[in-house]
């Protein structure tokens, strides 16, 4: 039990040591207008976040015996490593907002059943993880688009399939940004 303090202890230690000279946002809350939804972004190292978020997803479906189209409640994990910001401060261009390209490991969960549409699947979720790769940007009154892409796994009570990880996000974000 000591051991588990201690090691909850030095990682607080260090996630508050890393913030002291960060290029992203401390913490960034947007909200989704293109599927609604709510993204919390934290940042946890220099170059770092990690992202929570539920939206509403749409998922299309076209084979053999099924075809259809639904809009699902999803609750999404990512851990962005932002990889240009330096790049983008030496050219002059902001990075306000997290705006930069990331990489990003990425966990999701969705409802089996759906708000809208007629592609109802036999189990009651569908998880998925893969990695993306992403573009975030943020203008300086808040507008924000995102649009991200890569390979994943994704599985259910039934079985596991591999595909393409797409999100695109259009919004806007809350609160104060830093001026970089």
């Amino acid at each position: 039990m000591k051991n588990y303090f201690l090691t909850i202890s030095l990682l607080f230690t260090f996630l508050v040591s890393a913030q002291s000279d960060t290029n992203v946002e401390e913490q960034q809350t947007s909200i989704n207008f293109l599927l609604p939804g709510v993204v919390y972004e934290a940042g946890v190292s220099k170059n770092a976040t990690v992202t929570g978020e539920f939206t509403i997803g749409f998922a299309y479906r076209e084979s053999f015996n099924v075809d259809g189209f639904g809009i699902y409640p999803i609750g999404k994990l990512q851990y962005r490593h932002y990889y240009n910001f330096e790049r983008r401060l030496k050219k002059g261009k902001r990075i306000s907002g997290n705006t930069g390209n990331y990489i990003a490991p990425t966990f999701g969960i969705q409802g089996g059943n759906p708000i809208i549409g007629d592609l109802e699947f036999a189990s009651n979720y569908s998880s998925g993880f893969g990695v993306v790769y992403g573009i975030q940007r943020t203008a300086p009154k808040g507008f924000q688009f995102r649009i991200e892409a890569g390979p994943g796994v994704f599985f259910d009570e039934f079985g596991t399939e591999f595909g393409i990880n797409l999100s695109a996000k259009l919004g806007w974000v809350l609160g104060r940004r830093n001026k970089n």
